[in-house]
């Protein structure tokens, strides 16, 4: 019996403040040790996630935009099946969500009365300015596929009106840790179900654990075997209510390498 973990980034994988990984270090060698895969899945672009993929030195797939797509390299074992794209550069892609043109010109149509502006209404600098992102990191974030993040003035006071109004034109929205995510068709829940689906054709005994921080983690921790909600940069928890759900008192990267190190300390 195996396992595979996914895992969100900002927040948790990666430091709310800092972006590093380097907290979560024993775990990621650890896992890569056992050749255990860690798919990443994230609010972030295949353009972002890239460079922190191969960072991490990963080889399988990952998740983009909060489920809107899939992507795998194409020499991988499971690229091999069907529902993948050509998406070039040596990478095959499986889209789950509307294009991002689609996702934006339906939220042209109430994005004035909240005052909300998306990543397609920002430039570079405004997305730096909002995110702590060096300018080159904030151009990758901009370029998306399926997914826009929205900044909103007043996130809390504006949240129920924003998602009544977003979801009577037919987007669905999740709330990060600093923007409001619009995107249809596709969540972090259906791509990981989809992916462990993969995964379970050739190990029918997988066991599945993923690890975030924040409420648009919810149908990511919902499809899996071993959901692990990791302290936030404030040390609370987000407010999610799941069966099973394992609350880990280590905040962002530092939970994520306790969780998986009591995972891997199981399966043995």
């Amino acid at each position: 019996m195996g396992l595979i973990v996914f895992s969100d980034l900002d927040g948790t994988l990666l430091d709310h403040d800092t972006y590093s990984h380097e907290a979560a270090g024993p775990a990621l060698d650890a896992l890569r040790a056992r050749g255990i895969p860690l798919i990443l899945c994230s609010s972030k672009t295949r353009a972002e996630m890239l460079n922190i993929w191969n960072a991490l030195g990963l080889q399988d797939p990952f998740i983009v935009e909060n489920g809107g797509g899939v992507f795998i390299p194409e020499e991988h074992f499971l690229a091999a099946g069907p529902g993948w794209k050509p998406a070039g550069a040596g990478w095959r892609m499986m889209a789950l969500g509307l294009p991002i043109a689609e996702v934006r010109a339906l939220f042209s149509r109430f994005k004035d009365q909240f005052q909300a502006k998306g990543f397609g209404d920002m430039s570079d600098q405004e997305v730096a300015n909002l995110t702590g992102l060096s300018l080159a990191q904030a151009a990758l974030a901009r370029q998306r596929d399926f997914n826009e993040p929205v900044w909103l003035p007043e996130p809390d006071a504006q949240a129920g009106a924003f998602s009544r109004a977003a979801q009577a034109v037919g987007l669905e929205v999740t709330r990060g840790g600093r923007f409001f995510h619009l995107l249809a068709g596709g969540d972090k829940g259906k791509a990981v179900d989809k992916v462990a689906h993969l995964y379970r054709a050739y190990d029918k005994g997988l066991v599945t654990m993923a690890l975030g921080d924040a409420l648009n983690d919810l149908p990511m921790l919902a499809q899996v075997d071993k959901p692990v909600l990791v302290a936030q940069h404030n040390g609370g928890h987000a407010d999610i209510e799941l069966p099973g759900l394992i609350l880990e008192p280590g905040i962002g990267p530092i939970g994520c390498n306790a969780a998986i190190l009591a995972a891997l300390g199981e399966l043995q």
